[in-house]
């Protein structure tokens, strides 16, 4: 007698995985204010950079999802030493996670509150790997906090994508909420609560609690709650836009005797807060005041000439302005030089950005290369 079950699985024809699109990225997330301070669960860096490529992916004058997105394998794989033939088992991993991640949703009173789940398996076309191609279905319920987004941050992907904690993302993505402000301080118990530090939770979603009926928190005391959730990021961020300093704020009096508890955290960012307008020095400076000026009559940004000038310098901004210069004089007039410029200012800058980087990631190679020749000769 035949296999019914054999018979019945193969009539379910296997969906093609196969890569539909090419993926274009635009090297930041756009991410709604209440996805990063929402009371996250800690998941494996992998997923979190599956997530971050797929949101990468939203554009400005997109107005509704993707009926699905995808990702090669080998984007997500930058900045490890895993091979793409032996990614299967972590790809997999992080697929299983994410199909488990639920976003809470409460009200401000919190008398009531609801969850959704992050992608959708409901349809036929599925969440899944092949072939090095990852294929990703969002919940089409979480359009709001996804496109067009009335109140977010966002964070750029330079850097992000490299690093190995997740509570190192964590902080990339709220010190990047605060990068104007050039700080961020918080109360212990909503930390805790970022950081998925807060109570244990059973398979039902009950709190634990101990034999004497208290709730059981991950991590109970500050001080072990601050060594394990700041030790990676603050190692991982040094030299990054995002290199913090921590500051413990104790309450001021206390009811009785004893140490004094430490009741919020204060992190400053050490390069200050982020710029938002030209500085007065640069307009009064003969050469960078004339290089602004120019830059204006291109119709850049000031936003963009603060952000990517001083990456780009001196010598690459005035090539740039060459460049535009003799292709204004040619047959390939720029007609609409607010987009034309912008985009090619911003394109210069992100590739100064990585240029930079592969620089420091080459000399540390050559650094390394020099101390094991010094050890070579040392042991002959």
């Amino acid at each position: 007698m035949a296999d019914k079950r054999v018979a019945r699985s193969s009539s379910v024809p296997m969906l093609e995985l196969d890569l539909k699109y090419e993926p274009e990225y635009r090297g930041e997330v756009k991410q709604h204010w209440n996805v990063t301070f929402a009371h996250q669960k800690k998941i494996s860096v992998y997923s979190k950079r599956i997530l971050a490529r797929v949101i990468d992916q939203i554009r400005d004058n997109d107005y509704q999802l993707r009926e699905f997105y995808q990702i090669h394998v080998s984007s997500i794989l930058e900045g490890t030493d895993i091979e793409i033939d032996t990614a299967y088992s972590k790809i997999k991993g992080a697929l299983y996670e994410l199909a488990d991640v639920k976003w809470e949703f409460e009200s401000i009173d919190r008398s009531e509150w609801y969850f959704r789940h992050l992608l959708d398996t409901t349809k036929e076309r599925r969440v899944g790997y092949k072939d090095g191609i990852i294929t990703i279905l969002l919940n089409p319920q979480l359009a709001p906090y996804l496109v067009k987004a009335a109140h977010y941050s966002k964070f750029p992907l330079h850097g992000y994508m490299n690093l190995k904690s997740w509570y190192s993302m964590r902080f990339f993505e709220i010190l990047s909420a605060f990068q104007d402000k050039g700080f961020w301080e918080v109360p212990v118990e909503e930390y805790r609560q970022y950081m998925d530090c807060w109570y244990e939770y059973d398979k039902r979603g009950q709190v634990k609690k101990d034999k004497d009926g208290n709730p059981l928190l991950k991590y109970p005391k500050t001080k072990l709650l601050i060594d394990y959730t700041m030790k990676e990021p603050l190692k991982e961020l040094a030299g990054t836009d995002y290199e913090f300093t921590f500051t413990p704020i104790y309450e001021v009096t206390r009811a009785v005797k004893g140490r004094k508890k430490i009741i919020r955290l204060r992190f400053d960012l050490k390069k200050g807060p982020a710029l938002k307008d030209i500085p007065e020095s640069w307009l009064q400076h003969t050469e960078t005041g004339s290089i602004v000026q120019r830059l204006r009559e291109w119709k850049v940004t000031d936003r963009n000439i603060v952000q990517y000038a001083p990456i780009l310098k001196q010598a690459g901004v005035l090539e740039l302005l060459r460049a535009w210069e003799l292709k204004n004089r040619s047959n390939r007039h720029i007609d609409d030089k607010l987009r034309y410029c912008n985009a090619a200012f911003v394109r210069a800058g992100k590739q100064a950005l990585e240029d930079a980087k592969q620089t420091k990631i080459d000399a540390k190679h050559e650094a390394a290369e020099a101390k094991l020749i010094v050890q070579q000769a040392l042991n002959l």
